[in-house]
């Protein structure tokens, strides 16, 4: 199954990366933790429904699953034939406000 991932969860990811090299100045990290989502989405490409569904968890009406990693959680919507990644968060944060304000 093919994963695609939104403009706006390019811009998540490229800011977490950028986040950890600048701000807490450790480029390796910053490294390590990207590539881990990447390889935690990756693994959606076999079991699509991996993740959690997120309106099982919050009682509102959405296609969005949740898979986590580390920190971060990656909101997708599985498809017959693809994985859209919406948005990558830091779960530290309110990150349902996020999801639910667009």
């Amino acid at each position: 199954m093919k994963i695609i991932y939104s403009p706006q969860a390019r811009d998540d990811l490229r800011e977490i990366r950028d986040y950890i090299t600048q701000v807490l100045k450790n480029p390796s990290a910053a490294k390590n933790v990207t590539d881990k989502i990447i390889k935690s989405t990756h693994l959606l490409s076999e079991q699509p429904h991996l993740g959690i569904d997120v309106a099982e968890k919050t009682g509102r009406a959405t296609d969005y699953r949740c898979l986590f990693s580390g920190n971060y959680g990656v909101f997708y919507i599985p498809d017959n034939d693809k994985i859209e990644v919406i948005r990558i968060l830091d779960l530290r944060t309110d990150y349902m406000r996020t999801i639910f304000s667009n």
